[in-house]
């Protein structure tokens, strides 16, 4: 089987990602044999995923393990059992991170893990993740993307990785053209690589600059506030704007809402801060101060949204907002807001 996942922009898309799920019925695991399952990734980003099954009748859950463009690892698994996978990309690549994932609500963790229970997540200590499930006869089950590089996955994650580090690669296409060979070249080079490393080494070698160089572009909302903010942004790009929101900030933490370089665009926050009542009851959010004398209005909604355009935000079924204009001059901005920076709302567009 071949999953297929969107993007996602941190937890925030167009569109639901999704995998196809098994069709056949699920035979009950036979006990005390296992099999080989090969887990390939035919994208172009690093992947790690988290992998389920059942053994000696509880639902065990494990990650994660990395997984570069055009590998495969073998996992072991009961044979005939039940098994189900989720993956995500590394955050070290522009955009977000992207998910495959099904509708099979099971355990998981930021940190490595192994969920080795049929309680509650929660009571366990662990977060969840939504899973797909994969026939238990399945061989071989391969991560892709929309454009399919399936046998030149390894050139596209190379090419992926070397323009998330800051290298000059206009296109990521899984073709070995000159640009591609001279880049390779060039980055082997700077990283005091052998002339002979792999490709897998090369990606190894270029995550931490990758990681490296999205600290330093795009926009960071840190919250130096007394309470839990949300932040929204609204960005123009290719003369088309689109507004989201929202990302929660916990106190004294920071968000990077937007992680491309933020010179030539034109770029707009907003943000809301909880409140409470003098009897501790919740109060409506408080808003950003937008700071100048003719706002700039974008649509904004309860939950979380992805709007696009600017105009008729009432019409779309959108709330209006001010927000605040960025510096684009740099590629980078962080934007540190406090309790100063918020004034009490007028009840319009409350965020949820």
């Amino acid at each position: 089987m071949r999953a297929f996942g969107f993007i996602f922009l941190f937890w925030l898309c167009a569109g639901p990602a999704f995998a196809q799920e098994a069709e056949a019925p699920i035979p009950a695991p036979l006990t005390g044999q296992t099999a080989d399952w090969d887990v390939c990734n035919e994208t172009s980003f690093v992947l790690r995923f988290a992998s389920a099954f059942i053994r000696s009748d509880r639902m065990q859950t494990v990650g994660w393990t990395t997984v570069q463009p055009g590998a495969c690892v073998a996992v072991e698994t009961p044979v005939s059992s039940p098994r189900f996978l989720y993956a995500e990309s590394l955050p070290v690549h522009r955009g977000g991170i992207r998910e495959w994932k099904g509708s099979v609500e099971l355990c998981a963790s930021e940190e490595d893990f192994i969920s080795d229970s049929t309680d509650n997540c929660a009571l366990s200590n662990f977060e969840t993740r939504d899973y797909f499930a994969v026939k238990p006869t399945e061989r071989t089950t391969a991560f892709i993307e929309a454009s399919d590089y399936g046998v030149n996955a390894e050139v596209a994650g190379v090419q992926r990785i070397l323009q998330d580090a800051g290298y000059n690669i206009t296109r990521v296409d899984g073709l070995t053209g000159r640009r591609t060979l001279r880049t390779i070249a060039e980055a082997k080079a700077d990283l005091s690589l052998d002339k002979n490393a792999t490709t897998q080494s090369l990606i190894d070698a270029l995550i931490p600059v990758a990681q490296k160089a999205r600290e330093d572009v795009g926009l960071d909302i840190c919250n130096d506030s007394s309470a839990r903010i949300f932040g929204a942004i609204a960005i123009e790009e290719d003369g088309n704007w689109t507004s989201r929101g929202w990302w929660p900030v916990e106190i004294g933490q920071c968000v990077k809402p937007y992680d491309k370089t933020l010179t030539g665009t034109q770029a707009h926050v907003f943000a809301l801060q909880e409140a409470e009542n003098e009897d501790g009851t919740a109060a409506p959010d408080k808003r950003l101060r937008s700071e100048t004398v003719v706002p700039a209005q974008f649509c904004i909604a309860e939950s979380r949204f992805s709007a696009l355009g600017r105009e008729n935000c009432q019409d779309k079924g959108y709330a209006v907002a001010d927000f605040r204009p960025v510096p684009t001059e740099l590629d980078g901005q962080i934007l540190r807001v406090t309790d100063a920076d918020f004034t009490i709302a007028d009840g319009d567009g409350l965020r949820r």
